[in-house]
């Protein structure tokens, strides 16, 4: 194996190892653990994204029968790795060996690639491996093009790994909207090609189960997603923009960041350090995301990680420039790389060892309240306390076996799925309304419907404690007892409590919301 094949594989093998103590040492985070459960009940869609990431998650973790954070951790772990190897080989057919590795080292150093996307799991996961292929199969499409050699089975390709990318999230059509562009500025030739329009109906009769689905359900997810991000009668929201560029900047990792927008204006002037079309394809695979992106947060909270695939891809325009500009590994990669390392062990630290809670809320009802270290941390005590709660309760006659645990948001109800029903047994049962419950709307109809007089716990961390949802759920039981207080402690310090109220005596056998 070559020397360049070798450091390749030692960094891949080092990242994995990286990741997999990060798996071991947090919880899984509020929309993670969401995602897990869409595994447990397969569909072609979901309220907020498409389904790849609910299959992943089913195979990762052996149909389910792994219950750990990092078996669902692990197919982001895998498509890290693999997306590690695609930038590579991108950075190779474009410039050198070292132009390849460096592409693989910043975007191992890039927090969003190698940690958001690349640990935790998120439809981002499996959408970067998809992502970057479609990319690499659009500039071999390109090349082989201008040489006259035949794309037909490149354009096939381009459609499957395209259409399981909008299968992974709806961001996957920006990469037909780069081909549109190609099609229009860079290579006219594109259109004459019959394999564009057979890879066109494969990425569409891929996708076609998402639109069959929304159908079926009055089109939620645009629903949902258009409310959203629709700038229509939204004013101007300047904090949402300053969010969306700070966002953009750490999640990147800054020092990528700026060295993305340096190569990108470098571009723009005319300063390219590969073929001019070969440019402009990463450009029209990139910017046009980031571009709608930072427009709509002038008007609308936008999430930075929205952004990332585009800036992933943009790494290959840095890794090209500074593989021309010098033999010897620049001080940026190494700042980069550093300054990763650096966030990396703080974060876990501090998520692990802070004394209590980062929050000013020490109040025992809201106490942890804006703490965001507490979504990754304190859930498998949250099972622990719980569960020997509700086990004395059966012992003792207080409450029925098997009672229900009422949710009234998406989160927390997905944790208290994971690190609470997975020991006592209990289902949640959402209360409330569609846009707070999400797929837990429909999770409703598969579970037992509560009747009147029933029993069900409301259970909530201190952290996310709301006195108005506390209130609507108690409305709707003849008798509340007070509330357990359990703390969970961090570092021998009360970083948050766990609030449990039994609920005695339901009174409607149908929640108000879903008359």
């Amino acid at each position: 194996m070559e020397k360049s094949q070798t450091r390749l594989w030692l960094l891949i093998l080092f990242a994995t190892i990286v990741r997999l103590i990060i798996t071991w040492s947090t919880g899984l985070g509020n929309d993670e653990v969401y995602y897990w459960t869409y595994a447990q009940d397969l569909q072609w869609n979901y309220f907020d994204h498409p389904p790849f990431v609910a299959w992943l998650i089913r195979l990762t973790t052996g149909n389910l029968w792994i219950h750990h954070e990092t078996a669902v951790r692990f197919g982001a772990i895998l498509s890290s790795a693999v997306c590690t190897w695609l930038i590579y080989q991108t950075g190779l057919l474009l410039g050198t060996k070292r132009t390849g590795w460096y592409a693989a080292l910043l975007y191992t150093s890039s927090f969003y690639c190698s940690v958001i996307a690349g640990t935790f799991i998120l439809p981002d996961s499996p959408q970067m491996v998809f992502w970057f292929s479609s990319i690499l199969l659009l500039l071999k499409i390109n090349r082989a093009t201008d040489n006259h050699q035949p794309t037909f089975w490149l354009w096939c390709w381009f459609g499957l790994t395209a259409g399981l990318c909008i299968l992974c999230k709806v961001h996957g059509i920006f990469l037909w909207g780069a081909v549109l562009i190609c099609m229009i500025f860079i290579n006219r030739k594109f259109s004459r090609q019959p394999g564009l329009y057979i890879s066109g109906i494969i990425s569409l009769l891929l996708t076609s189960p998402i639109i069959i689905w929304n159908f079926q359900h009055n089109f939620i997810t645009y629903t949902y997603h258009s409310a959203r991000v629709s700038p229509l009668h939204a004013s101007l929201n300047l904090l949402a923009f300053l969010r969306e560029i700070t966002g953009e900047l750490l999640y990147n990792n800054p020092i990528i960041f700026f060295l993305v927008w340096i190569s990108i204006s470098g571009a723009i002037r005319g300063r390219y350090y590969t073929g001019k079309k070969e440019t402009q394809i990463l450009l029209a695979c990139s910017l046009p995301l980031i571009s709608v992106l930072v427009l709509l947060s002038l008007f609308k909270d936008t999430l930075p990680h929205w952004s990332g695939p585009a800036y992933a891809c943009l790494i290959i325009l840095v890794a090209l420039k500074l593989s021309a500009s010098s033999e010897n590994m620049p001080k940026s990669i190494k700042a980069s790389m550093g300054l990763f390392a650096f966030v990396i062990v703080a974060g876990l630290l501090v998520v692990n060892y802070y004394p209590g809670t980062l929050s000013p809320h020490n109040e025992q009802m809201h106490c942890g309240e804006g703490d965001p270290t507490l979504d990754l941390y304190g859930w498998k005590e949250t099972g622990r306390l719980v569960n020997a709660v509700y086990k004395s309760d059966v012992l003792t006659g207080t409450m029925p076996g098997l009672a229900p645990i009422i949710i009234t948001r998406w989160f927390p109800a997905a944790h208290l799925d994971f690190y609470v029903g997975s020991r006592t047994g209990q289902q949640t049962y959402g209360m409330g309304k569609i846009f707070d419950l999400h797929q837990y709307y429909w999770y409703n109809m598969l579970r037992k419907k509560l009747i009147k007089g029933d029993d069900a716990y409301y259970i909530i961390p201190s952290s996310l404690y709301n006195e108005d949802d506390a209130a609507h759920v108690q409305s709707d039981f003849e008798t509340s007892g007070p509330p357990v207080i359990m703390p969970v402690y961090r570092n021998g310090i009360i970083c948050k409590n766990i609030i449990l109220f039994r609920l005695k005596g339901y009174k409607d056998a149908v929640p108000e919301e879903q008359k």
